[in-house]
């Protein structure tokens, strides 16, 4: 056993007082000396180092082999070469001058050689203190350094150091600054390399480092070689060479002879722990025996050649319901339960005839209740090596094997299907479910590999997942594995790395997703695309437009947005039928489709409107050619089931660049356009009018007074209902703004909204909207009106803002109202912006328990991507489509695809737009949680609303 560490650290100490005593005592006595005779003290100086060096080199050599002080290495083979050039730095100096002029030159040339190689020395022994480096490249490099510097001063090819009467050069002084940066850097390398030092041995080279920095530094103030500057800096010259002395040299010297005896002191204590601890082990041996056979819970019974019992532990006490001292020396019929003893006895001879342990399972019933034990009965040989007698060790399984029959029960009963494997992936363990999805059967899965169903398009994917699974130790992610009869299907793989007995391996429960991809494709599609006329959507074709403008603008192109709208499309519908006016419809975009080229894009708008980008030269005569192409493709007849259709079209044209330079401005001109041709009497063109820009006036005039109506108190809010569908009940409200201007009126929220977004207003209204919500809330509150879910309209631009989750726990704590009963609807596209710092805000929005709904789904991204990775809670269905969903089957299509999606991934749904009886009995066959509209009652103000909630039972 180690004792306590030698008092080296003490004696090794800088500020032991004795050490700093004499060290003070010799600085005094050199201050003393150069008061005198500055030549004795520059000599005693350097000769005071030159025998440290020395011997910091002597100890170097000579531990070389044995050593691994590789920083003792590195310096101290540098040591002698430093010693070198320094005795003839001190044999050159002024007033010596055993070598050439006697001026101050060459000594300084000389200096600035050692104090290089030092530098150098001390740096790379920092950087290497870690790495062992021969001896023989260290002298050689040394050496190589050495010859350098000489050569160069010998040469004359050396800078001047020193020139009388100017006194240093700028290279001297420079290189003393380089000089002084290589120790600090060495400094710091040590300072990170720190834990390969005693602490105290670390310290004393850093404080050695810092003293030959403040040397260096001085050496780069004097005039004279006898001057002020030059005497401080060699009493920091010596300072630091008695800490290297202290630190390395002393230390080398006598830590090995410390560590020798305490090693040996150690020995010696640790052999007689041994000695202690050999005893104690053997006066404790039969105790030891006698514990583990008392409180084992294994049975343990051992018996003579006769069958009679000579040990049995507390264990087969409590099964025998009997002391020991009664039951030795009888047979086990004579005590126990003749079933029991029975299966003792079979068992021991068993074991007495194989001459070797046997292992048995028996049923046996113990006070009225049936037992599983797993037992090993073995024979007793004596020293002759014939049979004494048998043991038996008992374990009680009922427990365990009732443990392993339910897992096996929920593993076959699982609807998910499971799989385990081994660290390479072969199946070891399937249930029914995994039979099931996969096509092959139990023995069939149990010889394959996961690679051998998994087809995802990445060469070996389920290899490299795999491979993050034992990383991290779990995962989750999606694949596409192919089934005995062919067919590929979508996968979802929760994976867990488990640590068995024997081996490691992989825990997989896989679900078959492939309904959800079909219907998130389907969803996708109909964000993206016209379901009847598969053309792209209004969203789709606002994206592609917006590329092609962009590229038009590179490219100097120009080109013209056409809104095309079907004049007596209602009647066709109204008269013959919705399916009359689909195939219209349909016919009609396979004709527009037909002319899409990369100069020329369509889709569908809405119900029966039509809009178009085209590429067009400079001319009228350009736009009508493209607008006449476009009339005969629309104004040829359909004839659908005998039936010839024959339509006219309005259509609205705005000129790129002219009428507008991003797709906006270009949609609502064309808009406008196609309203004026509808004026002027339909089956007509007209191109955007600056006459037209009447309304842009206007909008201006509007976000005018937009801009006071906070502060004039024009704003208020009105609550609409959100009904379940299941029992009818009041759950929640959503707050809806309105605007009553003095002058104007009634503002609709469709005029005011957008320009409050555009502006940045937003921001302001939206924080005071979530208040007055929240306000409002908690008033019913306290009233003990039951509580109900209060839902607030985000826009993108609001939750975009960066103090958004701050803004609304802040309007939570001043009004007190709970967070639980507060749910912010997003749209769709705020979702599809930068994911992680989306996640973050929704994050921490739902660290206070709010709700998270999407607003509108169906109409954007509608991507299950997002919906897996944010915490969302409900989806919205937008009221476009549930408004048709009676009557056209896309609609109903949408409907149907997002409640199905929603509820897959365990997410409400509510339906908003219900204005029939019919839509919302339809929306509960499709399993709709949730609804508003008019038909369960128009949005009220406050006083209204409160009427309606004190109608309601309570609540808890």
């Amino acid at each position: 056993m180690a004792g306590p560490k030698p008092s080296a650290d003490k004696a090794n100490s800088l500020l032991a007082a004795p050490q700093l005593a004499g060290v003070l005592a010799i600085v005094m006595v050199l201050h003393l000396v150069a008061r005198e005779h500055f030549l004795l003290f520059h000599t005693l100086v350097e000769l005071l180092r030159i025998i440290v060096l020395c011997g910091l080199f002597a100890l170097a050599w000579h531990t070389r082999q044995w050593s691994d002080n590789h920083f003792l290495r590195i310096v101290g083979i540098a040591a002698i070469f430093i010693a070198g050039i320094e005795v003839f730095h001190t044999l050159a100096y002024r007033g010596i001058g055993l070598f050439g002029p006697d001026d101050g030159n060459l000594p300084t040339q000389l200096w600035v050689a050692f104090r290089s190689l030092e530098a150098f020395a001390f740096l790379l022994a920092a950087l290497l203190a870690a790495r062992a480096v021969r001896p023989g490249w260290l002298l050689a490099g040394y050496a190589a350094a050495t010859a350098f510097f000489t050569g160069l001063i010998v040469t004359g090819l050396f800078p001047d150091a020193y020139l009388e009467p100017a006194g240093l050069t700028p290279f001297k002084i420079n290189a003393e600054y380089v000089i002084a940066f290589t120790f600090g850097l060495a400094m710091l390398l040590l300072f990170a390399r720190r834990g390969l030092f005693e602490p105290g041995v670390h310290w004393l080279i850093q404080a050695s480092l810092v003293f030959n920095i403040l040397a260096t530094l001085a050496f780069t103030r004097y005039v004279s070689v006898y001057g002020l500057a030059n005497e401080i800096g060699h009493y920091f010259l010596f300072i630091s060479t008695y800490l290297i002395y202290r630190g390395i040299l002393v230390t080398g010297l006598t830590t090995p002879y410390q560590l020798m005896f305490r090693d040996l002191k150690c020995h010696q204590e640790h052999l007689e722990e041994l000695v202690e601890e050999r005893t104690a082990r053997l006066r404790q041996s039969e105790q030891l025996n006698n514990s583990f056979v008392t409180n084992s819970p294994a049975i343990l019974i051992i018996t003579d050649r006769d069958g009679r019992i000579s040990l049995a532990n507390p264990a087969f006490e409590t099964l025998a319901g009997r002391p020991a001292s009664e039951m030795t020396g009888k047979p086990p019929h004579e005590i126990i339960d003749a079933q029991i003893a029975d299966a003792i006895e079979r068992n021991n001879q068993t074991a007495i005839r194989a001459g070797k342990a046997v292992a048995s399972t028996e049923a046996v019933t113990v006070e009225g209740q049936q037992r599983l034990f797993e037992a090993v009965h073995f024979p007793l040989f004596d020293e002759a090596g014939q049979i004494s007698g048998t043991g038996a060790i008992a374990t009680e399984v009922t427990e365990h094997r009732r443990l392993q029959t339910n897992y096996e029960l929920m593993l076959q009963a699982s609807m998910d299907a499971l799989l385990l494997a081994d660290e390479q992936g072969n199946f070891v363990q399937v249930n029914q479910a995994a039979v099931v999805l996969t096509g092959y059967t139990e023995p069939e899965l149990l010889a394959m590999n996961l690679r051998d169903i998994d087809v995802s398009e990445r060469n070996d994917a389920i290899g490299f997942r795999l491979e993050r699974v034992s990383h991290d130790r779990s995962g989750r992610f999606e694949s596409r594995w192919r089934s005995k009869d062919g067919e590929v299907r979508d996968v979802e793989l929760s994976i867990q790395l488990f640590d068995g007995v024997v081996n490691n391996g992989f825990c997989a429960f896989v679900r078959d997703i492939s309904q959800q991809r079909a219907d998130l494709r389907r969803i996708e599609f109909l964000a993206r695309y016209d379901a009847l006329t598969k053309l792209p959507n209004r969203a789709r074709f606002e994206e592609l437009a917006q590329q092609r403008l962009k590229q038009a603008a590179r490219n100097g192109l120009e080109g013209m947005l056409v809104y095309i709208d079907l004049d007596n499309f209602k009647d066709i519908n109204d008269s013959l039928g919705h399916y009359m006016g689909d195939a219209l419809l349909r016919e009609l975009g396979q004709r527009l489709q037909a002319l899409a080229d990369p100069k020329r894009l369509f889709a569908r708008s809405s119900g029966d409107e039509f809009i178009a980008l085209l590429e067009v030269e400079s001319g009228e005569a350009s736009v009508a050619t493209e607008l006449a192409r476009i009339q005969q493709a629309v104004l040829a007849p359909v004839t659908v089931n005998g039936h010839q259709l024959v339509t006219t079209v309005s259509v609205g044209v705005s000129l790129y660049p002219e009428d507008g330079q991003d797709f906006t401005t270009l949609y609502r001109n064309a808009d406008t356009a196609m309203y004026a041709a509808k004026t002027d009497g339909r089956n007509t063109w007209r191109r955007f009018d600056r006459a037209m820009q009447e309304k842009a006036s206007e909008r201006q005039q509007l976000l005018a007074e937009l801009r006071g109506a906070l502060s004039r108190d024009e704003f208020s809010l009105h609550y609409q209902p959100q009904v379940s569908l299941i029992d009818r009940e009041l759950i929640g409200a959503e707050a809806l703004l309105r605007w009553h201007h003095p002058v104007l009126g009634q503002v609709s929220p469709a005029r005011f909204v957008p320009i409050a977004e555009e502006s940045g207003l937003i921001v302001e209204i939206g924080e005071w909207v979530l208040r007055q919500v929240c306000r409002q809330g908690r008033a019913w509150h306290e009233a003990g009106l039951p509580p109900i879910t209060l839902a607030v309209n985000l826009s993108a631009i609001q939750f975009q803002h960066h103090d958004l989750p701050s803004t609304v726990a802040r309007i939570l704590d001043e009004t007190g109202f709970d967070g639980r009963h507060l749910e912010l609807e997003l749209t769709e596209s705020v979702l599809a912006g930068d994911e992680a710092r989306v996640a973050q805000t929704i994050a921490l929005l739902k660290h206070h328990h709010i709700r998270v709904a999407i607003d509108d789904f169906g109409t954007g991204y509608s991507s299950m991507a997002y919906l897996n990775r944010f915490a969302v809670d409900k989806l919205k269905i937008d009221q476009s489509f549930v408004r048709e969903m009676d009557t056209d089957r896309n609609s109903a299509s949408v409907v149907t695809a997002i409640i199905r999606l929603a509820h897959s991934l365990d997410l409400n749904v509510i339906a908003e737009g219900v204005e029939t009886e019919r839509q919302a009995q339809h929306l509960a066959q499709l399993d709709c949680d949730e609804a508003q509209g008019y038909h369960f009652g128009r949005p009220v103000p406050p006083k209204a609303f409160t009427a309606l909630l004190q109608t309601l039972p309570e609540q808890c």
